[in-house]
């Protein structure tokens, strides 16, 4: 929750010094009112025709019994100034946290699990804010991006040991086509590095202990720092 709350507190200040395009458009009190003001900003890291790799360190928010972290490749390229394509991998590794070690010694049972594996997507990338912030007297340059896609994501769950107490408890591979949706900001370093945080969405549909069979809307939620380079 620290780290979805860090993330929408450093989007609202990103959105306050966000540009919308090449023109912003002012109004001066000043002025007569049916007259207006461009102000022009270039771009000093233009994106159109550029690629871009990123490998990052994940943290999943979503399980309530697992600390799940990870590792992350992404690559891009930008056809348009404000739109790319982009192909994303991750893989996960899990350990039981504190909260399952407490449900196990109270209730002596095993609680239903599910926690992912890995993440292949395919995503459109829109970038429609740039903007700049000037700290530390050095001004750093940023987009603000969003995206949606889809892919293949692989997760494993103890559902039938749940289930049937008499099994013992193990964990079957599970795929999922999903529905996915992200945000995050690029902050550039220099014209060919940068850092990024990203907040990853992945919704899909599957079986619970308190409904096996019957399939509804699950979510699982990144986050998503990453180191990366452009050319």
């Amino acid at each position: 929750m620290k780290q979805l709350l860090l993330l929408v507190l450093f989007l609202g200040i990103a959105l306050e010094t966000s540009h919308a395009g090449e023109k912003d458009l002012y109004d001066f009190l000043w002025l007569d009112p049916d007259k207006k003001v461009f102000v022009l900003q270039n771009k000093i890291y233009p994106k159109d025709g550029s690629f871009y790799a990123d490998i990052g360190y994940v943290m999943n928010v979503t399980n309530e019994f697992q600390d799940i972290n990870g590792g992350g490749i992404k690559v891009g390229y930008y056809f348009a100034e404000e739109w790319a394509v982009e192909f994303n991998y991750l893989t996960y590794s899990s350990q039981n946290n504190t909260a399952y070690d407490s449900i196990k010694a109270v209730a002596g049972t095993e609680p239903f699990i599910r926690r992912p594996l890995s993440n292949a997507s395919i995503f459109a990338i829109w970038s429609p804010f740039y903007g700049k912030i000037n700290t530390f007297n050095k001004i750093f340059y940023f987009d603000w991006y969003f995206g949606v896609g889809t892919g293949q994501f692989t997760t494993e769950s103890n559902l039938d040991s749940v289930v049937d107490p008499s099994l013992p408890n193990q964990f079957k591979t599970e795929t999922y086509t999903p529905v996915q949706f992200k945000t995050g900001v690029k902050v550039h370093l220099k014209k060919n590095l940068h850092l990024g945080v990203e907040f990853l969405n992945t919704n899909f549909q599957a079986g619970s202990a308190k409904n096996p069979k019957n399939k509804s809307m699950k979510q699982s939620n990144d986050l998503i720092f990453s180191l990366g380079v452009s050319f």
